[in-house]
């Protein structure tokens, strides 16, 4: 009797699971949305495997763009008319697991979670720049040749090797950078800048070629490089290469003295158009001659790249009013999405100049890209910068606050404003936080702290969008610090990392070798 019962219990709920999947199945999409409107990422992630159906529904592009506009967590710049479901959920994903490991302790000591550790790679020689790029290419510059790594291979797969993207032939490599960005489409990309000379020795009378590639990634994953633009100077010294969402500013000096001649390339990355810009150094010059400026407390030029404008400015110290900064500011012309052969020249000139109190640009980011201000039509953009205690003048505190760039005309260059808005946890203690740039106005930093013989990485979380994203009355930033996320029981040496997808790139120090550790916060 029991078993008979048993058996008629178990019919009776196949019988309504499966009127219960048969109605489910026929509801309208517009409500199948708004369910689906309710459900986190994990809850979407486990709903594809129920049926081949619901797989079909949690591909599709609204359910992932309706999930990217109501998460309260650090991700990518979007959603983007450009990006495709798949786009969205594998920004969103890597994304939110890191939240997770991030507030619930996910990250604590190597021996308890070992598999953070993606990749390990050891070297002999001296590396020139180590770079991550999208979270996926390691690549490493030797003095000989620059590797690249894809980290979406396993590392016990036969392809998982380095690939060779740059080898040297009559030429000494001096110096590599790669930088990356998001396009005002969502895009992101990225560009690599090699410096070579002819000697192996260099000298104040040897030229420099330096050549600006894009990086386009293959299938399946080949990494290429595509000659954007390529320049000469007599000893050129790269010092600084900013890449914001439409320019590259490369910055240099012309001989290894501090006081040599200062040089500035911008190039137009998507539209291969090249700015030339006046004297910024004769200008600075000029704007600051009345002050009696002390000449051992000058900083060099910094660059900020935003969609609409490219930033220059100069620090300089006073005995009377502390530090000031004089700032240029040009005015971007339209995008031009035609491509050239050889990069056309176009001039530019100052839009906007002005001298600001009280603050230092030097390591300058950029944290949110130029918003317009509706009722005044002044260009707004937040970065954070270095500002001071009245009463210790010399100490840096990284700060972050609105640039106000008033209505320019014909006649006249706008004016220039600042207001300090507030600080940035953890990092307003460190002199040159190492922060990446950031568009959306949120973003993460990973930093290391060394206490003794310890290693520990901790990261730090902010927005500073808060209700409209501009405006110059919102509230402080939001700040959420991870004062130790990591722990090692030696010193490690912080090279990169990525802030969405939580790929973390350490060097720890050995005596025969370098040994970079890449660790994974999304798994």
């Amino acid at each position: 009797m029991n078993s008979h019962y048993d058996v008629e219990q178990s019919l009776t709920s196949y019988k309504m699971s499966c009127s219960i999947t048969l109605s489910f199945h026929h509801l309208p999409l517009d409500i199948l949305h708004g369910i689906f409107h309710h459900l986190d990422i994990p809850d979407i992630l486990r709903i594809r495997r129920v049926s081949r159906y619901l797989n079909g529904v949690t591909h599709r592009r609204d359910v992932w763009s309706d999930a990217y506009r109501k998460a309260n967590f650090v991700r990518p710049p979007g959603p983007f008319l450009s990006q495709s479901a798949h786009d969205l959920e594998h920004a969103l994903v890597p994304s939110f697991r890191v939240d997770q490991n991030l507030r619930h302790g996910g990250g604590t000591t190597q021996r308890e979670k070992p598999t953070l550790k993606l990749r390990e790679i050891r070297y002999t020689g001296v590396d020139l720049c180590v770079s991550l790029v999208f979270g996926r290419f390691l690549f490493i510059a030797l003095s000989e040749e620059v590797r690249c790594y894809d980290l979406n291979i396993d590392a016990s797969d036969r392809n998982s090797g380095a690939s060779i993207i740059y080898r040297s032939t009559s030429r000494a490599l001096r110096s590599f950078r790669c930088v990356s960005a998001i396009d005002v489409e969502g895009r992101p990309f990225a560009c690599a800048v090699l410096s070579e000379t002819t000697r192996t020795s260099f000298s104040a009378q040897e030229t420099t070629h330096i050549s600006i590639y894009s990086l386009n990634v293959t299938e399946p994953s080949e990494v290429a490089l595509d000659l954007l633009h390529q320049f000469e100077y007599r000893a050129f010294v790269i010092d600084a290469v900013d890449l914001g969402p439409r320019v590259i500013v490369i910055q240099g000096r012309m001989g290894l003295d501090v006081d040599a001649d200062w040089r500035l390339v911008a190039l137009d990355v998507h539209a291969r158009m090249q700015f030339l810009l006046p004297s910024f150094i004769d200008a600075a010059w000029e704007a600051t001659e009345m002050l009696e400026w002390d000449e051992d407390e000058i900083t060099p030029p910094t660059s900020i790249s935003t969609s609409t404008h490219l930033l220059l400015a100069r620090s300089f110290y006073t005995q009377a009013v502390g530090w000031n900064t004089f700032l240029q500011a040009f005015t971007l012309p339209h995008p031009n999405t035609h491509r050239h052969f050889a990069p056309p020249s176009t001039p530019l000139r100052p839009s906007h100049r002005g001298i600001i109190p009280g603050i230092n640009v030097r390591d300058s980011v950029l944290l949110h890209d130029a918003v317009l201000d509706g009722p005044t039509q002044d260009v707004l953009i937040t970065v954070c910068v270095h500002a001071f205690e009245p009463s210790r003048p010399r100490r840096h505190l990284s700060r972050y606050g609105i640039l106000r760039l008033g209505v320019a005309s014909r006649e006249e260059l706008g004016t220039v404003a600042f207001k300090l808005l507030g600080s940035l946890g953890q990092l307003s203690r460190a002199r040159m936080p190492f922060l990446h740039p950031s568009f959306n106005g949120a973003g993460r930093a990973f930093y290391t702290i060394e206490p003794g013989l310890y290693g520990i990485v901790a990261a730090l979380e902010y927005d500073v969008r808060g209700g409209g994203g501009g405006n110059d009355d919102e509230p402080e930033a939001k700040v959420i610090e991870y004062p130790s996320i990591l722990r090692f029981p030696t010193p490690r040496t912080l090279l990169d990392y990525d802030p969405y997808s939580g790929r973390i790139c350490l060097r720890s120090a050995m005596a025969k070798y370098s040994v970079i550790e890449v660790l994974d916060l999304a798994v």
